[in-house]
């Protein structure tokens, strides 16, 4: 899996970065409502999935059914901004130290490709039916929930972590904070 660090889709926003001389809780505040509505997208990974069912014969079934699909999609992980009370900050003026706890990381988007969905091998013996659309749609559904339970192991969470840690000590320090601490709920 290919992981594409495309660091943060607000850093497109030149609103985050700008900031004129005044009082930091100040400039702080209005930093934080224009993100306050919006997810924060650090990473997108490229994925790729095979899928596979295996329905040989039984006491009471001749013969057997194997079909294999390879998927492709992408996820997305990052911080959302957009929940009531989603993040917490104590700021000292006197030292210019800000502590922000923000949420967990989490996966914002998983999309599979439809396009990139291709049916790889199919075997049926005679005496069997072939896999139906609805069997094909349930063995991919079951292949997308695959993908969800082995997100831990992709070290995505971790890594939109990393990067959203990135993206605010950076506008903080444009604010003219010195000291940073970025800090995050459990999930």
């Amino acid at each position: 899996m290919k992981i594409f660090t495309g660091l943060l889709v607000l850093c497109a926003s030149v609103g985050l970065f700008s900031c004129s001389k005044g009082n930091l809780t100040d400039e702080f505040n209005t930093k934080m409502q224009n993100a306050s509505c919006a997810e924060l997208g650090s990473v997108e990974c490229r994925i790729s999935k095979v899928i596979k069912a295996d329905d040989n014969a039984s006491w009471y079934k001749f013969g057997d059914r194997k079909i294999l699909f390879e998927c492709k999609g992408t996820i997305k992980a990052g911080v959302d901004l957009s929940e009531k009370d989603s993040y917490t900050d104590v700021i000292d003026e006197k030292t210019n130290a800000i502590t922000l706890t923000l949420p967990a990381p989490k996966v914002l988007a998983l999309n599979m490709d439809p396009e990139e969905t291709k049916l790889v091998y199919e075997k049926v013996s005679a005496t069997r039916f072939d896999f139906s659309s609805v069997e094909r749609t349930d063995l991919l559904r079951q292949g997308e929930q695959s993908i969800k339970e082995d997100l831990g192991k992709t070290g995505i969470l971790e890594e939109a972590e990393k990067n959203s840690t990135l993206f605010f000590t950076a506008m903080l320090s444009q604010l003219g904070f010195k000291q940073i601490t970025i800090n995050y709920k459990k999930g």
